[in-house]
């Protein structure tokens, strides 16, 4: 294992260890542990590696985790979801909102989201807000009716858990992803796990209306549905699996097709999922078709499927 593979290897495991305990207080030192490194080590590649600092990334993870709660758990107070995104006083929250989406939390939840997002969610409180220049934005940007969703293609599914190998990217969602994929089919094809074994989804980390593009991540997974040897060089996650809603597409997209893989999405979420009976649980997946080249060792790879873990209301 190359030095680099080995850092990346570690930093990844960070990132699990700060998702997995977003609510929890996250010392540095603490943090840092899981990294094997030092602290002062660990904070210098961690920000070469992510590109910010372990507590800006923290914030920034908490405060975007907090802006969608306020928008999809509409009922759910205020006070709640800051105490459930990490952050330890609601005055201390609602000042950290302001600085980083130049609005207070109430005034985003009533509808100045829409300044962003394309569609409003269909459970959401009416807004008093829009009117004047956000009833514009309204009448241009939102919908509430299926366009790109054909619901003769969604279905609700359960999916099986499983273990996981990943490559963790950060950046735009076109860019790199496909030379991610190709590494790791032939990462998999070289130890020998077959296809027919292999469950291969992506997880988008960060929601496109909130996250800017050059910090979000991605998840490139390859599900393991068998007991497998040797990865100790590699990231290892779990895949929950459970009840999940899936849209397929007629036609596998590439990457590069990501406005509408994001319009789906936003008619997945806004218009769907309060209709359904069902609450999203987590990020989405998306599921990916491989396919090498014939003669060649280029692989191309399209998404099939993508799909939410939900449960019921």
């Amino acid at each position: 294992m190359t030095p680099e593979h080995e850092q990346n290897k570690q930093i990844s495991k960070v990132l699990q260890y700060i998702e997995a305990h977003l609510t929890e207080p996250l010392q540095l030192e603490n943090v840092a542990k899981v990294s094997t490194y030092s602290p002062y080590y660990f904070q210098r590649l961690f920000k070469k590696i992510v590109g910010e600092s372990p507590a800006n990334y923290i914030k920034r993870l908490r405060l975007e985790n907090a802006a969608h709660l306020l928008i999809y758990e509409p009922h759910m107070p205020v006070t709640t979801i800051a105490y459930q995104s990490g952050f330890s006083s609601l005055s201390y929250f609602t000042y950290s909102f302001k600085a980083y989406f130049e609005m207070s939390p109430k005034r985003w939840r009533e509808g100045a989201y829409l300044e962003r997002f394309t569609r409003e969610y269909q459970d959401s409180k009416k807004s008093k807000l829009l009117n004047n220049n956000m009833k514009a934005v309204s009448q241009t940007n939102n919908y509430n009716e299926f366009r790109w969703l054909d619901l003769s293609a969604v279905k609700t599914v359960q999916l099986k858990r499983c273990s996981t190998v990943k490559r963790i990217c950060t950046g735009p969602y076109t860019e790199g992803l496909p030379e991610v994929w190709e590494e790791l089919y032939h990462w998999a094809n070289a130890r020998g796990y077959h296809q027919d074994h292999l469950f291969t989804f992506g997880i988008p980390k960060n929601n496109p209306y909130i996250t800017p593009p050059e910090k979000s991540q991605y998840e490139c997974c390859l599900g393991l549905h068998l007991e497998y040897q040797d990865l100790e060089d590699e990231v290892i996650g779990d895949f929950e699996g459970g009840n999940h809603v899936l849209f397929e597409f007629e036609e596998p997209l590439h990457y590069s097709e990501r406005e509408k893989i994001i319009e789906c999405y936003a008619e997945l979420y806004s218009i769907w999922l309060p209709k359904s009976g069902y609450r999203y649980l987590s990020n989405p997946i998306e599921v990916v078709q491989l396919e090498r080249e014939e003669n060649s060792l280029t692989v191309n790879c399209k998404i099939k499927a993508i799909g939410l873990a939900i449960e019921p209301k």
